[in-house]
């Protein structure tokens, strides 16, 4: 037993950096402990079997808790002070949807960037080696070299359960491309999506961008879209320090925040609306249209969940603030999926 949280993950795992963010911004006492062989045999009864897992002080020592954003939900209810929710509820419904939107569309531009050929600016034999390495330890060339390629041959076919195929490749980039845009407007107004704090939503996108920073071809795109996105990693990597305040309630969105939530209206939602169609329907590929460009794939479970959750959330809101999440989403295409 320790007074402390116990954090597995690995550098490699968007949800794992994001959490320990998160874990520091809130200045939480925790110890970051690397998925080594040695932990993941440990904590092999652990299911699902993703990361990060969270011990939590006063639990048994085989207790484990993992999925990023049900954790970080429940750190709140843990703690005060330092929250990453804004106090007003609108905004705080909004940073959920940021988070939403970072997490699960951001994952399938981190994996296209992260395992693309050199042919489109890729290394994935510096990619594995960089992902591999921390959890691995001490090893020959070879050895390192061996196991860096297996790694790498079971990630690469994986690529059509995050709907990473050649027909969705066109939507994936694009989005990348207009997402960090958006960024770089954030930044010139505001520290962070909702004032001078971080919020939910900001980490949600730092983890998968923090990945896309490591990635040759997706480092590529973001240094010639924007100057301010990847110094801006470095801050929110460590923001113990930071001391910051919401912006006012009545405050509309800044520039970069407003093309955020509009791509959310465009691409991510309309992506989970398909998701959960295709679902109830019984079929086994979803397919839409955003940005003028197509995507199909396998329905997943767990974004249909997501919707779920969105509507949920904002169905559970005072009239007056639903009201204001409408107005604020006015510009975009993202209530009718929602209401």
């Amino acid at each position: 037993m320790t007074d402390r949280y116990q954090v597995i993950g690995a550098l490699s795992s968007p949800f794992s950096v994001k959490m320990r963010a998160i874990m520091r911004y809130r200045r939480l006492p925790h110890d970051w402990i690397l998925n080594t062989a040695e932990v993941r045999e440990r904590t092999r009864h652990v299911r699902p079997p993703i990361i990060p897992k969270v011990h939590f002080p006063e639990e048994p020592d085989d207790v484990w808790h993992v999925d990023s954003s049900p954790l970080a939900y429940t750190l709140e209810e843990r703690h005060q002070g330092r929250s990453i929710l804004p106090d007003d509820p609108a905004h705080a419904f909004l940073a959920h949807l940021l988070e939403d939107f970072g997490d699960e569309w951001g994952t399938k531009m981190m994996f296209h960037y992260r395992w693309v050929g050199e042919d489109k600016g890729g290394d994935t034999e510096y990619v594995s080696h960089l992902m591999l390495y921390p959890g691995t330890g001490p090893a020959s060339d070879d050895e390192l070299r061996e196991a860096a390629h297996k790694f790498r041959d079971w990630q690469v076919p994986l690529w059509p359960v995050a709907g990473i195929e050649p027909q969705n490749v066109p939507l994936i980039e694009t989005s990348f491309g207009r997402i960090v845009a958006a960024w770089d407007l954030v930044l010139r107004d505001q520290h962070f999506l909702f004032g001078s704090r971080p919020s939910l939503g900001d980490f949600g996108f730092y983890g998968q961008l923090y990945q896309c920073f490591w990635n040759p071809a997706s480092f590529k795109v973001m240094a010639q879209v924007s100057k301010r996105i990847v110094p801006w990693l470095t801050i929110i990597d460590d923001a113990s320090g930071v001391e910051g305040a919401w912006i006012d309630p009545d405050a509309a969105p800044c520039e970069g925040v407003a093309e955020l939530l509009w791509l959310a209206g465009e691409v991510y939602l309309p992506y989970l609306d398909a998701t959960a169609r295709a679902i109830e329907a019984g079929h086994d590929r979803l397919e839409f249209t955003a940005l003028g460009l197509e995507h199909s794939q396998k329905p997943m479970k767990y974004h249909a969940r997501c919707l779920e959750v969105m509507r949920e959330k904002l169905a559970a809101l005072a009239d007056g603030d639903r009201k204001k999440v409408e107005r604020l989403l006015g510009e975009t295409d993202a209530f009718r999926f929602l209401a």
